[in-house]
């Protein structure tokens, strides 16, 4: 397993399910079913403060489990989607070894 920590672009069908990325030049395509699990932030790193009386949900991340290939060759990664400033941003986390 590789810690990546980079913007990805994601495509998503309507439920909001990642079926593409793009990632250091490549288009991946996913081939299972995403399992979608959430996670908290690591809020004690992160720079960004929370304004009081905000909630709770911004300390959780919607996490993404997926394998998905590139040149036929196929791969387990975990992306993380948040929403900043009302934008969807993606994160590729983890990449696992074949």
């Amino acid at each position: 397993m590789v810690r990546v920590d980079e913007m990805v672009t994601v495509s998503v069908n309507p439920k909001g399910e990642p079926i593409g990325f793009g990632w250091r030049g490549g288009a991946y395509l996913v081939l299972n079913k995403p399992v979608r699990w959430f996670a908290r932030r690591e809020w004690w790193v992160e720079a960004a403060r929370v304004q009081r009386g905000i909630g709770a949900g911004v300390l959780e991340v919607e996490m993404w489990r997926l394998v998905a290939s590139c040149n036929e060759e196929k791969q387990q990664f975990e992306l993380v989607h948040s929403l900043i400033d009302n934008k969807n941003v993606w994160r590729l986390n983890r990449v696992f070894s074949k």
